[in-house]
């Protein structure tokens, strides 16, 4: 392992983006250095060793919190805690997955011995098999979110379920971009501080928040860049150094994550290939990040609430643009 690593090369190594390791950071999971020299961030061998324990956390489905729970405690009674809970979540979801697909194996067989019955009334109308539906439990039929599917969660690349085709209304926006070191909370601040300035939630209350790296790509320098776009109103003059600029709205394909899951792009880009009613639509260009979006959901309430600084996101939808086929 190298002594001293760049962002571009850990991100390189490790399949993680440099939004994705400021994010790490933030919480307290992992740190980073600065030396002379280098222009930006650098990372030792003990952040670097950090973050290999955090990606293969990750990949046991845990939680940031339940990560930062487990490397912040110096003995392993918080592990211990942490992976028990996970294993009993787990039995329980395996038991309800087996019922249910007792259930259906059932449902099946009865079926097939009256296929001249239409599977409505065959289902409806024997007691037996509404029976053994009723016999579920919640924990059954309302399994967790996060682990509803064992197998997709364990397997990235399988096709998503919770897509989403929306319309974005055409508007005005005031843009603010940053190229160089976080220029995520760089021109996150800008616009916060405009909004605030502005009370921009007065005079645009349906305000929303766009976002995308800009240039996409980093360089080997680690060179790159990010730009935000607030919606605001009609003949709205914006103070530099924000620009105005014209959003043409259109059709996306939206997946919503937790702040953080920024891997889900790449299952995302995959489902949106197997929609078969509609087409991508990118723009081609890594400049506007292929024409792709990102979301900051709710922002209208996180920055009234935030008196300083960039406000804390939550959820983000993550958004593809995409054509009638």
């Amino acid at each position: 392992m190298k002594e001293i690593m760049t962002v571009s090369e850990v991100s390189v190594t490790y399949g993680v983006s440099a939004r994705m390791l400021r994010h790490y950071e933030k919480l307290g999971l992992m740190g980073s250095d600065r030396k002379e020299g280098y222009a930006y961030r650098v990372y030792r061998p003990e952040d670097i060793q950090r973050l290999r324990q955090i990606l293969v956390l990750r990949k046991l489905r845990l939680s940031l919190k339940e990560i930062g729970r487990i490397l912040n405690d110096p003995g392993p009674a918080t592990a211990i805690s942490v992976f028990e809970k996970n294993l009993a979540q787990m039995d329980n979801e395996l038991k309800s997955l087996q019922a249910v697909r007792g259930v259906i194996a059932e449902f099946c067989i009865a079926l097939k011995q009256r296929r001249v019955l239409p599977a409505g009334e065959t289902i409806l109308q024997d007691n037996q098999l509404l029976a053994l539906a009723d016999a579920l439990s919640p924990s059954s039929t309302l399994i967790q979110e996060e682990r509803k599917n064992i197998m997709d969660k364990l397997n990235q690349s399988m096709e998503m379920k919770d897509i989403r085709i929306v319309h974005l209304p055409e508007s005005d926006v005031a843009a603010a971009r940053v190229v160089g070191e976080d220029p995520e909370d760089r021109a996150g601040r800008m616009i916060a501080e405009f909004v605030r300035s502005f009370r921009l939630w007065e005079k645009h209350p349906g305000l929303r928040l766009y976002g995308f790296n800009s240039p996409s790509p980093m360089d080997a320098t680690g060179f790159h860049g990010y730009e935000f776009w607030i919606t605001i109103p009609d003949g709205m003059v914006v103070p530099a150094p924000l620009e105005k600029k014209h959003f043409a709205g259109g059709t996306y394909a939206a997946h919503m994550i937790q702040m953080g899951n920024f891997e889900e792009w790449g299952p995302f880009y995959e489902s949106v290939e197997k929609i078969d009613e509609y087409a991508y639509a990118g723009s081609g260009s890594p400049e506007d990040m292929f024409g792709n979006l990102e979301e900051h959901l709710n922002y209208h309430d996180h920055v009234m609430e935030t008196k300083d600084g960039e406000p804390q996101t939550r959820q983000l939808d993550l958004l593809i643009p995409v054509r009638r086929r």
